[in-house]
């Protein structure tokens, strides 16, 4: 993320985490809206959907919301996609599990892309290094989400689901996890470029009320 976007951010920084998370305003309930309405498109028309697979661009709204809105708000705005698509657009059988795979990603998502990059705005002073520093967060983002959620995790509530040995479900699932690694991770990298103009818009009016 961009060194600029997160000196912006500074002054938000005395607020507690918990205040931000949990406050809200229209604009931000809007992009939670349209982001709920773009994964689905993505995740149910715009990706290779198969019974234990699925490959494509889906995951970016739900970075979009982590970048923009910080861990709560993406959490909630990859529940509500993830629900309301299995039920209007199914792929498969609706399995609440899979549900858990999808808020824990927005999680992880608002925490390192909105967190860590404010507090290394807080001790790196040197665009160069920000920028170094923000490519090894988005490395490990992109590894911790694909090996621990989408190999592992996913895999187990596959293997539930379906009743596949999980060994068996792990290793249909390397090609995916294979390619949506260099995907992601350049999506992470670069994404700042669009989120950094939409942040000031999310803050331009009052919070919740």
């Amino acid at each position: 993320m961009m060194n600029n976007t997160a000196t912006r951010e500074g002054n938000r920084m005395n607020v507690p985490i918990w205040k931000r998370e949990l406050s809200i305003n229209t604009q931000q309930l809007v992009t939670m809206a349209l982001l709920v309405a773009l994964d689905i498109v993505l995740s149910r028309f715009g990706s290779i959907n198969l019974w234990n697979t699925r490959i494509g661009f889906g995951f970016v709204p739900i970075v979009v919301a982590g970048m923009l809105l910080g861990p709560f708000k993406a959490a909630v705005t990859a529940a509500v996609a993830d629900v309301i698509g299995a039920l209007l657009v199914p792929t498969g059988a609706f399995f609440p599990p899979l549900t858990v795979t999808a808020v824990l990603r927005g999680i992880l998502y608002g925490i390192m892309l909105k967190y860590v990059p404010e507090y290394m705005a807080k001790v790196i002073d040197d665009p160069k290094k920000y920028q170094r520093a923000w490519i090894g967060v988005c490395a490990a983002t992109t590894l911790f989400d694909q090996l621990a959620f989408g190999m592992l995790l996913q895999s187990y509530w596959l293997s539930l689901l379906y009743g596949s040995p999980y060994t068996g479900m792990m290793a249909s699932r390397v090609l995916q996890i294979a390619i949506l690694i260099p995907v992601e991770f350049v999506v992470l990298v670069f994404l700042p470029r669009l989120t950094d103009k939409l942040q000031p818009y999310l803050q331009s009016s009052k919070k919740g009320r």
